[in-house]
């Protein structure tokens, strides 16, 4: 997802998923009105793992945090 797809303007629903040419599919959950980190994932086979946060102060840019052990 670009930085734009990510920014806290334009969240309009609780959860975005979306996928690109490469089929990468990756899922966004915003908690766009909550004080709480942005969750993105990635689906790898048949699950969804965890690949980076949007801290609360990064909701404004939509800037993604790294998570540690994601392989």
């Amino acid at each position: 997802m670009s930085d734009k797809d990510r920014r806290a303007s334009t969240q309009r629903w609780s959860i975005r998923i979306q996928f690109d040419l490469k089929c990468t599919l990756q899922k966004l959950v915003p908690y766009a009105h909550e004080d709480r980190p942005g969750e993105v994932y990635e689906r790898r086979g048949k699950t969804w793992k965890l690949v980076g946060i949007i801290k609360p102060a990064d909701k404004g840019t939509g800037f993604v945090t790294p998570v540690e052990g994601n392989e």
